[in-house]
């Protein structure tokens, strides 16, 4: 008897304590995950940065959540020969785009001096080293002359390669970083981007200490280090680079044996069967040549055969991929910045943006639209920031971004709110200057074809 009293307290006691946790989750309104408050601006909170609304059986940070409330999510935005036009106006319309296949094999050099010295100039305000110590005007002097600008000769005949492993393209020709702060490691301003793997390269020069190239990529220039880039015949590179078929990498990141392939990665495909596939990897000979090494991949949801189709749908998939991942800038901690995540979303479907976020919102082709009418999957740019608009939730619109912190209003006036990381938050959230995202936003865009 008194065993059978024991176990009814128990029972008894687990109740009341489950009945006083829902009570204090309906008080703090938490129930079942974090209730969403967006009566007011003021209220609005994102302080954990974990919030959700609850709405069936899904949350705002749930893909699905979005693009169940579009209408046609599944309709072709651009088809794969739309898209190869919409590349081909881009490149024409943006001259830092670059077709490095047909890329000018020679350059004066005082052009190139000219580029180089665009790229690598020293900033105007005051900058430190990884140890706190002031880069001055001796440390920079060092810096300048190992762009060997002296060695160019008059006219510079090109090398092309391929990188073999994800990397780093920077304004100077050093691993040291620069901070505009002492300390603020997050933000080394001597990263310009990071490049992945299977990337062509149009290559100038080599630094004066022989362990940089200063080449371009398709978006971007600086220098790039030398072991991991593999030189090679521009002709056989891109026999390998445009190889069809293809696998795509569309998972947020995919490490095969130590090389790691971010999304949007295209790998040549030579083979599959019941087990899975079979790739070709570039790889650096001994002497620095382009090589190809034949891998095996198992099957597997991070990889698609061609490029994904490009739809609404996908895109908010594609960018739902990134959530809570670390932020980056310039690609730093094998992660990416606000610019990076909206160019790797589009790079599942074969598009090919600018690197920079102006670049992308104010100069890139697409269809633009008023404020008040922006559509779900389109990007919306402020000055400094780009953004993944997912869609209106009771009047308040919501975004998908990359973002190192943002402001709200607080008992105290504005209070910043660090992120440093991929978030949902609403369009409401503000500035330094108190002003929302949505006072700031100049332009919607989709990119598609006009």
């Amino acid at each position: 008897m008194k065993e059978k009293w024991k176990v009814i307290v128990i029972i008894t006691l687990f109740l009341i304590a489950f009945v006083l946790f829902k009570v204090d989750q309906k008080l703090n309104g938490k129930e079942t995950g974090y209730k969403f408050n967006a009566e007011t601006d003021e209220e609005v909170n994102v302080d954990t940065l974990e919030v959700h609304k609850e709405v069936g059986l899904y949350t705002i940070e749930d893909p699905e959540y979005w693009i169940e409330r579009i209408v046609q999510s599944d309709l072709l935005l651009m088809n794969s020969s739309e898209i190869k036009d919409y590349n081909k106006d881009n490149f024409h319309q943006l001259d830092y785009l670059v077709d490095i296949e047909n890329h000018k094999d020679t350059i004066e050099k005082t052009q190139l001096e000219e580029i180089i010295k665009m790229v690598s100039k020293k900033p105007a305000e005051l900058r430190f080293d990884s140890q706190g110590n002031v880069m001055d005007e001796g440390y920079f002097n060092g810096l300048m002359k190992n762009l060997n600008l002296e060695s160019i000769p008059h006219k510079v005949s090109m090398k092309y390669g391929v990188t073999v492993n994800r990397t780093v393209l920077r304004t100077f020709p050093t691993y040291e970083p620069s901070y505009k702060k002492e300390g603020n490691i997050e933000f080394d301003r001597f990263m310009e981007t990071a490049i992945y793997p299977w990337e062509p390269l149009a290559i100038y020069i080599e630094s004066a200490d022989g362990e940089w190239y200063f080449g371009r990529i398709y978006n971007y220039l600086g220098w790039i280090p030398k072991k991991d880039v593999a030189i090679g015949d521009k002709e056989n590179i891109f026999y390998y680079v445009n190889w069809e078929p293809f696998l795509v990498v569309i998972d947020r990141q995919v490490n095969l044996d130590g090389v790691v392939l971010d999304m949007g990665v295209r790998i040549p495909l030579i083979g599959e069967d019941e087990e899975g596939y079979k790739v070709l990897m570039p790889i650096r000979s001994e002497e620095g040549k382009f090589e190809v090494l034949e891998k095996k991949l198992p099957t597997s949801k991070s990889f698609y055969k061609g490029y994904l189709p490009y739809t609404k749908a996908n895109i908010i998939k594609q960018g739902f991929k990134f959530l809570g991942e670390e932020y980056g800038w310039g690609g730093m901690n094998n992660t990416r910045d606000c610019s990076a995540l909206i160019m790797d979303i589009h790079r599942t479907f074969g598009i090919k943006l600018p690197r920079n976020s102006i670049e992308q919102g104010m100069d890139s082709l697409g269809k633009v639209y008023d404020k008040g009418n922006f559509p779900p999957a389109s990007v919306l740019y402020m000055p400094g920031h780009i953004m993944l608009y997912l869609g209106e939730d009771e009047g308040i619109g919501y975004i998908l971004h990359q973002v190192a912190g943002y402001y709200e209003e607080s008992g105290e006036g504005l209070k910043y709110v660090e992120a440093m990381k991929t978030i949902v938050t609403p369009i409401t959230i503000k500035t330094s200057t108190g002003k929302t995202y949505l006072e700031n936003i100049v332009i919607c865009k989709e990119f598609v074809k006009k």
